[in-house]
């Protein structure tokens, strides 16, 4: 399906609210369930309605890092709630959220998009304004997906978490692509990055509002080439909870060029021709060349390394005891 027409029978359901007839409630909310139920009911009334927020489950591939939609979210909210809260205190719910009919508890609603205004509304302790449509899970994932996009609410880190969340949940590289409007191409650098950044690492950051595809994919190649490790980075993080995740992400970015600077600080010597030792914090390596004059001493070293190492270490157990 093009996503040009796709988007238009998308959006389609989702703003035909105003035309939607007020008799029209033997509407079926879902296969899954009767005839007449509250469900089908509140979304044949059409129109805008007022949705108690402890009815509204969560549903589908989630998009966002720092917010989660559950039955009950204790103590303060998240500072983009508090924030949201005091506008929608000030000015009203300027843009209703998108429900539909729970498939497993009837009366119940789930969020196809909108999480951030209905957690703001729970603060407030008032009702969300919602339409509520009768969507499929393909056609509710091109609608939360649509709706993200054209909000460009998303950050860049959160759209490679969403896009790996859709996979998972079984849906296909092109309805992927069509849910995040991206390309193929754009789709496998967003998977790139998710393989190379450990997930903990991610949550550790956060969402990153300000950073784009380029510090992303620096961090995600850092891992690669094993200029980083999770551990060391988790334990920088852990320092900086209290910064906002922008900031946390260049901590981490800066921590390549640190391991660079110990890497060349690395002590190398050569007590032989053709034999060099390199000594440094996180190990100690030798090379030995297989060339020239050189190679009949490499390939006896070869032979015997076994027996000279164990050698050595005999010796040194016995100086240690000794000591």
């Amino acid at each position: 399906m093009a996503m040009g027409k796709n988007k238009t029978g998308i959006m389609a359901a989702i703003t035909a609210a105003a035309e939607a007839p007020k008799d029209s409630g033997s509407e079926r909310a879902h296969k899954s369930l009767p005839k007449g139920t509250i469900g089908s009911v509140r979304a044949g009334l059409g129109g805008i309605q007022e949705i108690d927020t402890s009815l509204v489950l969560a549903w589908g591939p989630k998009d966002r890092l720092d917010i989660e939609l559950t039955a009950v979210n204790s103590g303060e909210p998240h500072g983009s709630i508090q924030e949201l809260s005091a506008s929608i205190a000030e000015s009203g719910q300027q843009v209703p959220v998108l429900l539909r009919p729970s498939k497993e508890r009837d009366g119940y609603f789930e969020v196809i998009y909108g999480q951030r205004r209905i957690l703001a509304c729970r603060h407030l302790g008032k009702p969300v304004r919602a339409l509520i449509r009768t969507l499929g899970d393909t056609d509710a994932l091109m609608a939360k997906g649509l709706e993200n996009a054209g909000r460009a609410e998303l950050s860049y880190y959160e759209r490679v978490r969403f896009a790996q969340a859709i996979l998972e949940q079984g849906y296909s590289r092109a309805e992927a692509c069509q849910a995040l409007a991206i390309s193929k191409n754009t789709l496998s650098q967003l998977e790139r990055i998710n393989r190379l950044v450990p997930s903990a690492v991610g949550e550790a950051i956060g969402a990153a509002p300000d950073a784009g595809r380029p510090k992303w994919m620096t961090l995600a190649t850092a891992f690669e080439k094993a200029q980083l490790t999770e551990k060391h980075v988790l334990d920088v993080l852990s320092k900086s909870t209290d910064l906002d995740s922008d900031v946390r992400l260049d901590f981490a970015l800066q921590e390549i060029g640190k391991r660079g600077k110990q890497e060349r600080s690395t002590e190398a010597r050569s007590p032989v021709p053709g034999v060099h030792i390199k000594s440094g914090k996180s190990g100690l390596s030798v090379t030995v060349k297989r060339a020239g004059a050189n190679k009949k001493f490499a390939n006896w070293l070869d032979q015997n390394l076994d027996r000279l190492i164990q050698d050595s270490f005999e010796r040194f157990q016995s100086e240690n005891r000794e000591g």
